[in-house]
């Protein structure tokens, strides 16, 4: 497979490079880089938030992906709703992470009138969103916190797991590994989000919680160790 500078950030239109993306992994059964099991991902994250959450909100699994993570969280809340830009990852979350107080929708945090229409729908929510942000280009990111104030409505608390400081060079490292390129070569890049970036985009909001992390997606080097991505976590709740 041809090399890709990791660092390069074309403009790309997002929902379509997911959805190529996720076309793919479906159609080829191709490695899922995220793919962490449950047990070092929402498992580990679940005695941060749980407790803060009013569990009579829905909870949206935002950016759910193929719906491993949605499907462990509901088991612990009684409405859990995966949401995903891409058409593809949202047909692989319903056959292979079903259950009967799980649904999953396409949702494209870029169109704000859709977030909108959710929330009409719904009303306020919980999210818990685990690498969602880091790839959204910065100039876009106002757009897409956008949405998640709009879902999160004034009850909402909002559970946000992203890459931190030196994660997107720490990918950058592993971009020889074949399930990064499948990543990449679609067009998407690695990011970093810092915790004064995200107060930023939640200035009226409180933090609940935080704190330093890694992620560990499936990627093992030689010697057999797994990767170890800087993050962070914080919970988040409007003021």
């Amino acid at each position: 497979m041809e090399k890709i500078n990791v660092a390069e950030r074309p403009q790309i239109d997002t929902a379509a490079a997911w959805q190529a993306y996720w076309e793919k992994t479906a159609k080829l059964s191709t490695p899922i880089l995220w793919n962490t099991p449950s047990e070092i991902a929402s498992e580990r994250d679940l005695p941060r938030f749980q407790h803060l959450m009013n569990p009579e909100l829905p909870l949206i699994d935002f950016a759910c992906g193929h719906g491993n993570q949605a499907y462990f969280l509901a088991q612990h809340f009684p409405r859990v709703m995966g949401v995903d830009v891409s058409a593809s990852a949202i047909e692989l979350a319903q056959a292979q992470y079903g259950a009967p107080n799980i649904e999953y929708r396409v949702l494209d945090a870029l169109k704000p009138e859709q977030a909108a229409a959710l929330h009409a729908e719904i009303g306020d929510s919980n999210i818990y969103m685990r690498t969602g942000f880091h790839h959204i280009c910065p100039e876009k990111r106002d757009t897409f916190a956008q949405s998640l104030h709009t879902l999160l409505g004034k009850q909402g608390i909002l559970y946000l797991f992203e890459l931190g400081d030196g994660g997107d060079e720490y990918v950058g490292s592993m971009v020889d590994r074949y399930e990064v390129q499948l990543v990449v070569q679609h067009g998407l890049r690695p990011g970093a989000i810092t915790q004064q970036e995200v107060a930023r985009y939640f200035a009226d909001y409180e933090v609940l919680d935080s704190g330093k992390d890694t992620l560990q997606p499936v990627v093992r080097f030689e010697n057999g160790e797994a990767a170890q991505i800087p993050a962070f976590y914080a919970v988040l709740r409007r003021k």
